[in-house]
């Protein structure tokens, strides 16, 4: 290998070796490392380099190094580190700072689309703006030109979505090889393999050079940059466990050594380096570790060693028998008179028929034994099952505890019962420590110091259920770093000094049926359920939110009911007004655990969240929450902040919020209860127009010619904000509301405000048609349609039937569709409109295209166009004409259909429709693949693809349309691995859309000739 000398040199420097130290290790003589150092070796005996790899992982051909070196991977990038890059086995020259913290942001989400605004805000910070952003995409053709490796260029940096992605195996960048080594250390650990543990643990920790990206300032104090050195030093901590267990202290000096030069104040780091030094015979040197870190903390800090240093301290002095620094801790004292002494085992037991949660426990159960004595908090809202998974995880940690496991409820969310003070919480954790109850302090500072004097040294678990409140906890909680603690509550419980937090979701869809079957499942007969019942388990499931609480109520109701079965139950779950009620069984509710969260709310907070359930949605952003309730946005936030720290109301992305169903309902009532009708009417006009205010803003934002469409319904609007800078700001507004607006417009429709819910149904019709969410504009274009025939006004009819019918097209309900766009086309005549009447026109043709009725098409087209351009309407010819286009390549006549669409072109560009030109572009495009001029017809998909990314047309169907094209004709051109490209990324955007499946996409991206999906066939 060229760089052999150099690599091997950099390896010994870093593990912290000198040649004298590695030739004793390796059984290589010192002359020869010597020599392969100064390059008067060029080519080492095959037995040479695998002694060598078993003390360094070489980065050499045929090392047998966990990371796959250049013999099996044509680039790979290492992080741990300086930023490095190598193409088949040499170095790659990078440029500039900004385009290596470009590649070094994407291998730090390798396999993850990083959004351009993220990469952007990561190197210029507050300089960030639209340049910047232009400025990465020049980065990124930049490394793609550096990294020339042919085809495999765009597998390695893919454009997806408002982003880009580090395309890569776990071979190919040392982070994600680290983290698979990582799993295999820890599930050898689990299953007691410790020396294969320790091999994986050291190959692991062998992979990290120094600090992450040590040389691409920009990213040094990046959250992930940080998250992953903090992997770092939690992994090698783990490896301290496992070789103490093996008694095998100097596997671990060298990461230990490594960490500590970079974390200079981590005190259990140094602790255990201390120890390890002791264990390898160098009191000495583990004194001056201890000297070292203590003059760090006096100086930088002002404080003292903490405990877990002065006890390795102490550790090292006492230095035990065989030159083991182990000292035993005693059990619980005996009482006297007594034996010997019994360990304290208070844990309750595990809940029946707990399902799911494994990597989760796995996870909880690291920290508790990794991190101690920081508390492991884990928060949720009622009824999520933080009580079990405590149990649970606290069960699975036992071993790690033998000196007691102590578990305590606080009653901070137990109905009827008042929450634990602390000084009788203390009472009962000393009495269980062996103090007499007599000699139980009165006082709570003196009870909690007794506390952390019986728990010193000993390796206990402590279990502490229910909290309320930090000031419910903080006097329980040990000092001592051989103790572990599980915190659960309804709060973040942020105040909580050294929290490691863990906050729970619902359970996933496949764990809900197996939770439901375990609690359903007769003794006698077995499992309550059959092969049919999917279906009706997954709606119950729904109904329950993912609950787990709700969910075993059901399933007991269904257990206990031999004539009911899974669809009895989801059927009278699907009542709302009920849903409540038959959540109910003896003593659990799901009211009653709700209600428990919502008693602890102050007046403004309890309002806020009856306010969240007057428009039926489960989302909502802070302008519709503040429109609602009335207030400024900032005070709106805050309230919504207050309850999400209740664990009432979940944080779905910033400024936005959403309610489960059953909290939804649950509000529901509440509002019915304390708020007057009128006052819950007038705060849903309130939000409604808020909603057409920011709906006609995007309208206009989209199709600036169609700004008549903002004139139905209400002439004002209040609570308008500050309005959308781009097509993009809009595509993620609509992102973000598309899955509520139906029921919005329902909620509108049971008010009787048919005038807004026609406006609304006009103001988002382009919005949701050109971000491609058809299903949900099919919901809006009905309730539209069926407001505007209550109204019976004719231009609302016009309007509203025309949209249902177009989207119905899309949808390939031809024939429906023809029934809408026949009754707009006669409400525009009826009222004169010839533009509104041209526009139906041409959208009946394109009906009668995609049913196979060219002529009748291209007579429609005709019309549409004469009465278009006597109007000067050059935006709706343009349209037109390039429908005729497609209708004459329906119809097999490709030629007739490049004139037209290249009319339409003309004209697009002459008008500056950017949407329309990168339409007319792709639909060229199409025309000559047909023709079999695959070179023309590659050129014109490259320039749509262009088009969609000048349009800011991004994520769109029509950008998938165009991707899917390329691909068929990369596909014609015999490059299968780019046209295989095409599909994933034609694909990936349709799935986000909504307008595919997730079976569809998986078998369209693992099949070499899968079929053209027919959200794309039906357009073209």
């Amino acid at each position: 290998m060229e760089n052999l000398s150099d690599e091997l040199r950099l390896r010994r420097e870093q593990a912290g070796l000198t040649q004298q130290e590695l030739a004793a290790r390796s059984g290589v003589s010192v002359a020869v490392i010597r020599d392969v150092e100064q390059g008067r070796t060029r080519r080492p005996r095959a037995e040479t380099l695998r002694r060598l790899s078993d003390v360094l992982p070489l980065v050499m051909s045929g090392s047998g190094d966990p990371f796959r070196g250049p013999a099996s991977a044509a680039v790979w990038l290492r992080i741990l580190g300086p930023l490095e890059v190598r193409e088949h086995g040499s170095f790659v020259a990078l440029g500039g700072e900004r385009q290596r913290g470009v590649l070094g942001l994407l291998a730090l989400s390798a396999n993850q689309v990083v959004p351009m605004e993220s990469i952007a805000d990561a190197l210029w910070g507050d300089a960030a703006g639209d340049g910047c952003v232009r400025a990465v995409h020049g980065h990124v053709s930049k490394l793609r030109r550096t990294l020339h490796h042919g085809a495999r260029n765009k597998k390695l940096i893919i454009c997806r979505q408002h982003g880009y992605q580090l395309s890569v195996a776990d071979g190919d960048v040392d982070v994600l090889a680290f983290r698979r080594l990582l799993r295999q250390a820890r599930e050898h650990r689990d299953r007691a393999e410790l020396d294969a543990a320790a091999v994986s643990f050291g190959q692991a920790m062998d992979l990290w050079r120094d600090s992450p990206l040590l040389d691409v300032p920009a990213l040094h104090n990046h959250p992930k940059v940080s998250a992953l050195s903090a992997e770092r030093v939690t992994a090698a901590l783990e490896f301290v466990e496992v070789a103490e267990s093996l008694g095998r202290h100097e596997l671990v000096l060298s990461p230990l050594r490594a960490i500590t030069q970079v974390e200079r104040l981590h005190e259990r780091a140094h602790a255990r380096l201390m120890i390890a030094l002791a264990g390898c015979g160098e009191q000495a040197a583990a004194l001056e570790v201890f000297g070292g870190i203590s003059r760090r903390l006096v100086d930088d800090l002002g404080v003292s060693p903490g405990p877990e240093l002065v006890e390795a301290q102490l550790r090292v002095l006492r230095q035990g028998v065989d030159g083991a620094v182990e000292i035993r801790t005693s059990g619980t004292p005996a009482e006297p008179g007594t034996g010997a002494p019994t360990a304290p085992r208070e844990l309750p037991p595990v809940v029946p028929g707990f399902v799911g949660r494994t990597g989760l426990i796995d996870a909880l159960v690291r920290d508790v034994v990794g991190r101690r004595p920081q508390p492991i908090l884990i928060s949720g809202c009622g009824g999520i099952g933080k009580s079990a998974l405590a149990v649970k995880a606290a069960w699975q940690a036992a071993h790690h505890f033998p000196d007691g496991q102590f578990y305590l409820n606080l009653h901070g969310s137990t109905p009827d019962l008042e929450p634990l003070e602390p000084l009788r919480s203390l009472g009962r954790l000393l009495r269980s420590l062996g103090v007499d109850r007599a000699a139980v302090p009165t006082d709570v500072d003196e009870a909690a110091a007794q506390f952390r004097s019986r728990t010193a040294g000993r390796r206990m678990l402590f279990v502490f259920d229910n909290v309320l409140d930090v000031r419910q906890v903080r006097a329980l909680l040990p000092a001592s770093p051989t103790c572990g603690v599980i915190v659960t509550s309804r709060r973040t419980l942020a105040a909580l000094e050294g929290r490691v937090p863990y906050e729970l979701e619902v359970l996933p869809e496949k764990d809900c049926r197996a939770l439901l079957t375990r609690h359903a499942a007769d003794p006698a007969t077995g499992p309550a359920t059959g092969p049919d019942d999917t279906e009706a388990q997954n709606a119950v499931a729904r109904q329950c939110a993912y609950l787990p609480l709700a969910l075993s109520i059901a399933a007991a109701r269904l257990s206990v009911r031999p004539a009911w079965t899974w669809r009895t139950l989801a059927d009278r779950l699907a009542e709302e007004g009920r849903r409540l009620t038959e959540l109910e069984l003896e003593d659990r509710a799901v009211r009653a655990s709700l209600m428990v969260g919502y008693r602890d709310l102050d007046p403004a907070q309890a309002r806020m969240f009856r306010c969240m359930s007057l428009l039926g949605v489960t989302e909502l952003g802070v302008d519709t929450a503040a429109a609602l309730a009335g207030l400024p946005a900032p005070t709106a936030e805050d309230l919504l902040d207050q309850l999400t720290e209740a664990h009432l109301v979940q944080t779905a992305a910033p400024g936005r919020y959403c309610v489960h169903d059953l909290a939804r309902l649950f509000a529901r009532e509440l509002a019915a209860e304390h708020d007057p009708p009128e006052e819950r009417r007038r705060a849903v006009l309130r939000a409604l127009h808020s909603g057409l205010a920011v709906a006609r803003d995007a309208s206009r934002q989209v199709i600036p010619v169609a700004v008549w469409r903002t004139t139905l319904g209400p002439a004002t609007t209040s609570g308008a904000g500050p309005g959308f800078r781009d097509r993009q700001e809009v595509y993620a507004w609509v992102d973000a509301e598309a899955a509520q607006l139906p029921a919005v417009l329902g909620s509108a429709a049971a008010l009787g405000a048919d005038d807004l819910v026609t406006a609304l149904s006009a103001a988002l019709f382009f919005p949701l048609y050109e971000r491609g969410r058809w299903r949900e504009l099919w919901e809006v274009s009905e309730t539209g349609a069926a407001a505007a025939d209550r109204l019976g006004e004719p231009h609302h009819r016009a309007v509203t039937h025309g949209d249902l019918g177009y989207v119905l097209a899309d949808l390939g309900r031809l024939d429906d569709a023809l029934v809408h766009l026949k009754v707009s086309l006669a409400q525009h005549r009826q009222t004169g409109n010839r533009r509104g009447e041209a526009a139906q026109l041409d959208r009946l043709g394109v009906v009668y295209s995609r049913l196979g009725r060219f002529a009748e098409a291209v007579g429609h087209f005709r019309l549409s166009i004469d009465l278009e351009s006597g109007q000067g309407n050059r935006y709706g010819e343009a349209i037109t004409l390039t429908n005729l286009g497609l209708t004459y390549l329906r119809g097999g006549d490709p030629e007739a259909a490049v004139t037209a669409l290249c009319d339409a072109l003309s004209v697009t560009r002459e008008i500056e429709d950017l949407v329309g030109t990168a339409i007319a572009l792709g639909y060229l495009a199409e025309a000559h693949r047909r023709m079999g001029r695959h070179r023309e017809s590659e050129r014109y998909f490259r320039m749509a693809l262009d088009a969609d990314r000048a349009a800011d047309d991004l994520g769109s169907c029509t950008e998938a349309r165009h991707w899917w094209g390329l691909g068929l004709v990369h596909r014609a051109l015999g490059a299968e691995d780019r046209a295989r490209e095409c599909r994933r990324n034609a694909v990936t955007i349709l799935h986000d859309l909504r307008l595919i499946s997730a079976g569809e996409r998986s078998r369209i991206e693992a099949g070499d000739d899968p079929g053209t999906p027919d959200v794309i066939l039906r357009n073209l």
